[in-house]
């Protein structure tokens, strides 16, 4: 047992990835590398050459803000603590020394740097044999996971930083614990954070071609279009976890995206990888099981759409309108698909107005938080003097929406598929209202979600669908005649 004296004289070691920082800075720069297809050469030929090579590759081709890191504030406060009362502080890690230096230099508060070269992977035994070179004795070390135990088992003092409890207990079986860290948050409950769950709001498109063929009393049918929704919704998560990994930098010097689980450090890019890859396995499974193989290709076709999304168009100025617009009507298509429903020209056409409305709306409120922000005058593909021209191209589309639908409701085929067609007109102002109301909403900066989600989201929408839909489903079970009797 080490009294308080000779602790303080114990050289203090402390791990990086995990343990000072809550993220692997490795792994983050793989991801980059995967996004980056220029890099996927040489990057072969420096994992051909072994890990450390690979580190030296990653930290000398790809970037990292180490201001940015989501620091673990527990052990910082515990660093300097130390440092005040003489303590030498040494950053002991597996990452390159390139980015150890980058970290240092940003804290400012480690006596000295221990790091992985080009040709040597400090990693436990080879991370021990160089704090036991460089403390001449007795130390503590901080750490966070199983390749630590080895350097636990040697420290006469622990301290333990959001391990698994397996490890937390092995490493606390013969040795003092002089940190206990424990504040992250539940992997799990990262990950449902990161598949977005409320977005899963859009898919509720899928089920349009079930309310119109009105087919949504046949359990066969109604099976088919959820079971659909639930692999949309699966695919969407799927890329909205790759889309985090691939915006980590960004995100962190957002004010509200830095939150988000992989910007927080919440969940490491290996557990995005994994959940990602799982999301999109099981939603090609289930597809390939319930559905047929034309409906399997049109899901690979969405997951292709929105990557080539996220990545190119939603830079690309108008071109991101008509891609956007163009998902939106792939989950209506769809969802006429798995039911065996052809979708209406007419539900297309209303379909490619609307939501190029929406589209739209989500720009301009986009613009009109850059306008207010004043840090830049540009927001993918778009300048601040865009939205005058946004507005009407907006409302227009939202109008055009509109009369296609009027359009519909004077069809033969309406005519003799609704009991009392009539009814349907009064749809048309329902929507029109909704329409008006969002964009006056959007130019007073009261919508901060996409418009699928806020008209779901808003009281005054959801009375504006249900009314909707009450009056569809009356148009087509009652008669004009028994409503005039």
């Amino acid at each position: 047992m080490y009294n308080r004296q000779i602790k303080e004289q114990l050289p203090l070691y402390v791990d990086l990835d995990g343990t000072l920082i809550k993220s692997d800075v490795a792994q983050e720069l793989i991801v980059q590398l995967i996004a980056r297809p220029d890099l996927w050469r040489a990057g072969r030929r420096a994992m051909g050459q072994g890990r450390a090579a690979l580190k030296r590759f990653l930290s000398e081709n790809l970037s990292f803000d180490a201001a940015a890191l989501p620091y673990t504030e527990a052990v910082l406060d515990y660093i300097k603590a130390e440092k005040e009362k003489g303590r030498r502080v040494v950053l002991a890690t597996a990452a390159d020394q390139f980015v150890a230096d980058q970290v240092a230099e940003h804290l400012g508060c480690f006596d000295g740097i221990i790091a992985s070269s080009e040709d040597h992977n400090l990693k436990g035994d080879a991370k021990l044999d160089a704090i036991r070179a460089d403390a001449g004795g007795d130390f503590e070390y901080l750490g966070n996971d199983s390749p630590d135990l080895v350097i636990w088992e040697d420290a006469a003092r622990v301290g333990i930083v959001n391990a698994p409890s397996r490890v937390k207990a092995r490493a606390l079986k013969d040795s003092e614990a002089s940190l206990v860290v424990e504040d992250r948050p539940s992997v799990a409950r990262g990950i449902l954070k990161a598949m977005r769950p409320h977005q899963w709001a859009k898919n509720v498109l899928v089920l349009l071609p079930l309310f119109f063929s009105h087919s949504y009393l046949n359990p066969g049918m109604l099976g088919a279009a959820l079971l659909a929704m639930a692999v949309f919704s699966m695919c969407a998560s799927a890329i909205y976890i790759i889309n985090d990994l691939l915006d980590i930098e960004a995100d962190r010097k957002h004010e509200r995206k830095r939150s988000r689980p992989f910007a927080a450090g919440i969940l490491s890019p290996k557990h995005g990888l994994l959940a990602s890859g799982g999301l999109l396995v099981t939603a090609f499974a289930v597809s390939l099981w319930q559905f047929n193989p034309m409906v399997t290709a049109l899901f690979a076709l969405y997951i292709l759409t929105t990557t080539l999304y996220s990545t190119w168009f939603k830079h690309k100025a108008a071109i991101d309108i008509v891609v956007l617009t163009c998902l939106y009507a792939l989950r209506i298509f769809v969802g006429g698909v798995v039911i065996g429903v052809i979708v209406s020209p007419s539900l297309l056409n209303f379909s490619l107005f609307f939501f190029a409305s929406l589209a739209l709306m989500k720009r301009f409120t986009e613009i009109q938080k850059l306008e207010k922000s004043k840090t830049k005058d540009k927001v993918r593909g778009y300048y601040l003097l865009d939205n005058q021209t946004i507005l009407p191209m907006g409302i227009t589309a939202g109008g055009l929406s509109v009369l296609t639908l009027t359009q519909y409701f004077g069809t033969e085929f309406v005519a003799t598929t609704y009991g009392a067609p009539e009814l349907l007109w009064l749809t048309a102002p329902l929507v029109l209202f909704w329409i008006f109301r969002a964009w006056l909403l959007a130019m007073r900066a009261q919508i901060d979600d996409d418009p699928v989600v806020f008209a779901l989201r808003d009281k005054v929408s959801r009375i504006a669908i249900l009314m909707s839909v009450g009056l569809v489903i009356a148009a087509k079970f009652l008669t004009i005649e028994g409503l005039l009797v």
